[in-house]
């Protein structure tokens, strides 16, 4: 802990004010650490609040600090949270530009900066938080259809933009001749391999079926004996069938 700075955050004087420590990446000398956010503070409201150190470049929020922080697609979604992020305190990964802005910042931590809610950004608390969580659970249905729309045109987009931009990459080789494998690459060789394997355990399985038609020895000895009768009882019958196309010639050389 005592490599931890700490920031203090007061929202009202009849409540008593939360810290969040801070501290530098071990991993990466642009990338600022800050542990315990309560809900409230969003990452819009803590970038708005450190962006004047210095450019943040990134900044993401999960339940755990990690040595190697995922940036998600930011949600401004009113209907649905974040599965990443917690319901009471998260840890929260900042970004700069470069080391001036957390340099700049860390010397703020030292000097003792604090963070004074507004009162737009209040959070509520007993009856008032449990009526609108109670409310957010049926939402209006027209403005939840038009969020899902909406969302879906721009997954699609960049979907789309993804799939150019690796077959692009998969067609064209790089400066030194290399051909990146991408994606849709590894999908459509597993497709084919797929397709193989499939024939193969067809074949498996048909043999499988014959071999399982008896299971004990007697039974094969019984199923041979009578394959052998029945070709013994065909030979005989062509035999006799040969002699009397013999018999019914009418030209005899001999």
């Amino acid at each position: 802990m005592s490599k931890f700075q700490w920031i203090k955050v007061s929202w009202s004087k009849n409540y008593a004010p939360n810290y969040i420590a801070c501290c530098p990446h071990l991993d990466n000398p642009n990338m600022l650490l800050l542990a315990g956010v309560p809900t409230y503070l969003t990452d819009n409201r803590i970038k708005d609040i450190l962006s004047k150190f210095g450019s943040i470049v990134n900044i993401s929020s999960q339940k755990k600090p990690s040595a190697t922080p995922k940036f998600h697609v930011p949600n401004n979604s009113k209907f649905f949270r974040n599965k990443h992020l917690s319901s009471s305190f998260r840890c929260t990964f900042i970004q700069y530009l470069d080391s001036s802005g957390l340099q700049e910042c860390l010397d703020s931590v030292k000097m003792g900066l604090s963070i004074n809610i507004s009162d737009g950004c209040i959070p509520k608390t007993g009856t008032q938080k449990w009526s609108e969580e109670y409310r957010s659970t049926y939402p209006n249905e027209d403005e939840l259809r038009s969020e899902c729309e909406m969302y879906m045109a721009e997954f699609d987009e960049r979907e789309k933009l993804k799939l150019q931009r690796e077959k692009e990459m998969s067609e064209n080789p790089d400066e030194d001749g290399w051909i990146t494998v991408t994606k849709s690459n590894k999908l459509s060789a597993s497709a084919d391999s797929a397709v193989e394997k499939k024939k193969i355990y067809d074949k498996k399985m048909e043999k499988k079926k014959k071999e399982m038609l008896h299971l004990y020895n007697f039974q094969a000895r019984e199923k041979r004996k009578e394959a052998y009768a029945v070709l013994k009882q065909k030979f005989q019958e062509d035999r006799e069938k040969i002699a009397k196309m013999k018999a019914a010639r009418k030209f005899k050389p001999y």
